[in-house]
């Protein structure tokens, strides 16, 4: 488990970081198009003393700088950085960092510059000694941000609820026979959508286009809770006592009591609302970690949930409301997490990939679950 209470990613997720060598390409692209795009022009100018070609290399560089800075805070690339696959985004939410932090990146490296040439190396080549795993340097650690590997986007398969076991289908002629198990066999009067799926899935001839991620065996985590869970012990009952201590009188009629005035309850309709498995209700603004002990230094809402068998992660899944809808993504927990939809479909969520929720679905983590029962601008009484 990291500090920040999420696990680090299997080899080959999307969100898997970036190594040193792309960081160091990219850092090698970026300074080459500074070179060519005016620095250059800068060095033969002041080389030869030209105060024209000074004044050019240093618009030139100025417009570069500022141009790769502005990319870099807001969409979290650089020239460099797109080109070798790689992006700098916030360690929690997966965003970009945003301008000032990108400054404060940029402050730690050229103070390492300050210290003879030296410090820099060491900053520089500090992501390569981060015991997490993760690979984040000083400089990130500063702005609160990871380089990560960035791959093209896979679309979660969707499992189709109306599958059961009984016959296999015929087959059409000509089509050679799809190995398919048991479980998964299509239904009769399945739609040819279904049955073209079922095959993609289950047949060993095709390329195995995506996979999905397998769900590891409910257990316990690895990770240490530091708080204990108290232990609730059976008190023996006394008998023998007085008839007047054994038993329950019936209470006469208060009329001094009063009832209390209704307060109407207010809805912002910019929130989600979600039902935990233990029936209680929680209100999400924006953005919240769910898990047995969440924990984290940015700004978000903490979601604890009551998991004595301890399946699940201290920080198992994300949450995440936009005006445009809710959704979720798995923190690289210990069990997993699957969606299931108002239909009935299910979709398992790979680490740190955003699954779409309509009002209605379940989401499983663990021995836990959730359920989405409002969305933003949903009206709850409609």
């Amino acid at each position: 488990m990291t500090r920040h209470g999420h696990a680090p990613h299997a080899a080959g997720e999307d969100s898997a970081p970036a190594t040193m060598s792309r960081r160091f390409c990219a850092g090698l692209i970026d300074l080459a198009l500074l070179l060519v795009l005016g620095g250059g022009v800068l060095v033969l100018g002041l080389a030869r003393g030209g105060g024209a070609l000074v004044l050019v290399g240093s618009v030139s560089v100025l417009v570069v700088s500022v141009a790769q800075w502005v990319a870099h805070g807001r969409s979290g690339w650089t020239v460099g950085r797109r080109a070798v696959g790689i992006r700098t985004l916030d360690v929690e939410s997966r965003t970009p960092i945003g301008l000032l932090r990108v400054l404060v990146r940029s402050a730690v490296i050229a103070a390492g510059a300050l210290a003879l040439g030296v410090g820099l190396l060491v900053v520089l080549a500090s992501p390569a000694f981060d015991r997490t795993g993760r690979r984040r340097g000083w400089q990130d650690l500063a702005a609160r941000d990871e380089v990560l590997r960035v791959r093209a986007q896979q679309v979660p398969v969707v499992v189709p609820p109306r599958v059961r076991r009984t016959e296999p289908a015929p087959q059409p002629a000509g089509r050679r026979p799809v190995s398919v198990p048991g479980w998964a066999v299509a239904e009769p009067g399945m739609s040819a959508e279904g049955t073209a799926l079922l095959d993609l899935l289950f047949d060993e001839s095709r390329p195995a286009a995506l996979v999905l991620a397998p769900l590891a065996p409910q257990r316990s985590g690895p990770d240490l809770d530091t708080r204990a869970t108290p232990v609730v012990r059976q008190v023996g009952l006394s008998y023998g006592l007085a008839p007047e201590l054994e038993l329950t009188r019936p209470a006469g009629p208060r009329h001094d009591l009063a009832a209390a005035p209704v307060t109407p309850v207010v809805v912002d309709p910019r929130a989600a609302e979600i039902e935990l498995g233990d029936g209680q209700h929680i209100t999400i603004a924006r953005t919240a970690l769910v898990g047995r002990n969440p924990a984290s230094d940015a700004d978000v809402q903490l979601v604890r949930v009551v998991d004595p068998a301890r399946s699940v992660s201290k920080t198992h899944l994300q949450i995440g409301v936009e005006p445009g809808g809710v959704w979720i993504a798995d923190r690289g927990s210990t069990n997993g997490t699957v969606v299931t939809l108002p239909d009935g479909a299910q979709v398992v969520c790979r680490v740190d990939q955003q699954v779409r929720l309509r009002v209605g679905s379940t989401v499983t983590f663990g021995d836990c679950s959730l359920r989405l029962i409002r969305a933003p601008g949903n009206d709850p009484m409609a």
